[in-house]
This record gives structure tokens, C-alpha cells and sequence, in this order.
């Protein structure tokens, strides 16, 4: 299950990167249907940006993105939304109508 991780414009701590990865594994864990995590790290002049973007089997992308000061909060917030879209859709899988084909 791939992980990949992008930090644009930004000469990254090395702690970002590998924060970043433990938090997509975690999703990794949590949803077996997850087929791959991209997170995406960008600053713009003093606010960071991340983004998880989560592909699922099934054709399901979830894209989550958040904006904060601090890189470690940003990743936290992300991923955390992306967490609750991802339990949103299993609940929808779960309470889904489905038609009784049975005629009497």
C-alpha cells in the first residue's frame, strides 16, 4: 500500500516527512479498503498546507485539506478530516438501500 509523501517550496525539517508518513499509515491501518495515501505539504510566505488525498477500492478519492501555521498541526488536521470523510462513507456503505428483487 503505497504512501507518498510531497513538500513544496519548502526546505522541510526532517521530521515533517516522516510525521506526515506515520500519519497515513495510521489511516492505513484503520481502513483496510485504503488502497493508497498521497499527502501533500505546501507553504505559501507563513501558512502551511496539507493535503490527503485517499484512494479506495471502489473508485472512492478523499480529499481533505487544511491550512494552519504549524506543519505538525497542519498534517494533524488533515488527516484527522480525512478520517471523518473515510468513516462517512463506510456509513453510507453500511445503511445503503438496497432493492429486494423477490416477487410473490
Amino acid at each position: 500500500m503505497p504512501i507518498e509523501v510531497t513538500i513544496r517550496h519548502l526546505n522541510a525539517a526532517p521530521g515533517i516527512k516522516e510525521y506526515a508518513e506515520l500519519r497515513a499509515t495510521k489511516l492505513l491501518e484503520q481502513f483496510p479498503r485504503v488502497e493508497s495515501v498521497h499527502v501533500i505539504v505546501d507553504v505559501q510566505r507563513h501558512l502551511y498546507e496539507a493535503e490527503f488525498v485517499v484512494q479506495q477500492k471502489g473508485l472512492t478519492a478523499v480529499g481533505a485539506k487544511e491550512h494552519a501555521s504549524s506543519a505538525r498541526a497542519v498534517i494533524d488536521t488533515a488527516a484527522a478530516r480525512a478520517e471523518k470523510q473515510l468513516r462517512k462513507t463506510i456509513s453510507k456503505r453500511v445503511t445503503a438501500h438496497i432493492r429486494n428483487t423477490d416477487k410473490k
